[in-house]
C-alpha cells in the first residue's frame, strides 16, 4: 500500500494517464512478456512496477485487461470478472467516517481491489470505540483513526494508494473531490451528512449512505440532485444511535449492504432510484421505502 499526504486526485490521475490509456498497449506488452518469462504474474507485476516506475494499482490492472487475475482478486474474478476488476482499480473512493461503518467498508473495499481510497476522519480511538470498531484495540487507543486505517491498509492490499485526512469533513478544500467516483457516507452527525449529500451533488458524485442504531440500520444510493437525505432527515439534527448505541454487528452488516450497492455503482449495475433500505435486525425484517 502507498500512503500518500494528500495529493487530489486531478493532478495525480493526470501523472497516470500516460501510463493507463497511451501506453497501456506497450505496457501491457511489456507486463506479458514478463509474465512468460517469470512465470508467476506476481513477480511480474512487482518487476514492472519496480522497472518502469507505475504504481502498482495499474500494474494489477494491466494484468486484468490482459484477462490474468492477480492471486489476491482469484476469488472476485466469478462475479466481477477480469473488466469489472480492471474497472475497480482504476476507481477511486473517498470514505467519510472511519468508525464503526466506515472500518468495515474501507475493509471490503481494499479486499475487493478499489486502486485508489481517500479516508476522512478527525478523530482518535478510544475505549468506547472498542465494542464495534474495526480498527480500534488496546494498542491503538489515541492512535487517529486515519492512521490506523491506513496501518491495517498496508498488512491487506499494498497495491491501494490511501490518502489519509485527519480534519473534519467541512473543513475539506473541493479540489478533494476531483476525480473521485464514488463517496461513502459513514458519519455520526446529521448535519455532516447534509454537507456531504451537497459536495456530492456539487461535484456529481454519488454517495453510499449509511446510519445504524442499535438493532437498526438504513442504506440508500443519494444521486446528486436528489436531496435523498434531506427528505430523510428533514428538521431532525440528531440520529438514534445517541440513544440506542452500537452493537458490534449491526456496522458490520450495514458495512456489508453499503459496499454491495457501492460495487454496483463502480461497475455501472445500478439503477437509479431513490430508495431507503431499513433493516431491523432484532426481528429480521427489511423495509423499502421510495422518497
Amino acid at each position: 500500500m502507498t500512503v500518500k499526504p494528500w495529493l487530489h486526485s486531478h493532478q495525480s490521475r493526470e501523472d497516470d494517464l500516460p501510463k493507463i490509456t497511451k501506453d497501456e498497449k506497450h505496457f501491457s506488452q511489456i507486463l506479458e512478456q514478463l509474465i512468460e518469462t517469470t512465470g508467476e504474474v506476481e513477480i511480474a507485476i512487482e518487476t514492472l512496477v519496480v522497472d518502469q516506475g507505475i504504481p502498482k494499482r495499474v500494474a494489477e490492472a494491466l494484468a486484468c485487461g490482459l484477462d490474468i487475475f492477480p492471486k489476491r482478486y482469484k476469488a472476485n474474478a466469478g462475479i466481477l470478472g477480469s473488466e469489472g476488476q480492471k474497472r475497480l482499480l482504476q476507481s477511486k473512493v473517498l470514505v467519510a467516517g472511519l468508525g464503526g461503518l466506515g472500518g468495515h467498508v474501507v475493509e471490503q473495499l481494499v479486499r475487493c481491489g478499489v486502486g485508489e481510497l481517500v479516508g476522512v476522519d478527525a478523530d482518535n480511538f478510544d475505549e468506547t470505540n472498542l465494542n464495534r470498531q474495526l480498527y480500534s484495540d488496546i494498542n491503538s487507543i489515541g492512535l487517529s483513526k486515519t492512521e490506523a486505517a491506513g496501518n491495517r491498509i498496508a498488512k491487506i492490499n499494498d497495491a491501494v494508494e490511501f490518502y489519509p485526512l485527519t480534519r473534519k469533513l467541512e473543513d475539506l478544500e473541493g479540489n478533494t473531490y476531483d476525480g473521485v467516483d464514488l463517496i461513502f457516507d459513514c458519519l455520526d452527525s446529521i448535519p455532516s451528512r447534509l454537507h456531504l449529500q451537497e459536495m456530492g451533488e456539487r461535484y456529481s458524485i454519488p454517495l453510499v449512505h449509511g446510519a445504524i442504531g442499535g438493532w437498526f440500520g438504513q442504506v440508500a444510493v443519494v444521486w446528486p440532485g436528489s436531496k435523498l437525505l434531506s427528505n430523510v432527515y428533514g428538521t431532525k439534527r440528531e440520529g438514534i444511535e445517541k440513544t440506542l448505541g452500537n452493537p458490534p454487528f449491526t456496522p458490520a452488516f450495514i458495512a456489508t449492504l453499503m459496499v454491495s450497492e457501492g460495487i454496483k455503482l463502480l461497475l455501472g449495475k445500478k439503477k437509479r432510484e431513490n430508495t431507503v433500505l431499513f433493516a431491523d435486525l432484532l426481528n429480521n425484517q427489511w423495509h423499502y421505502i421510495t422518497l
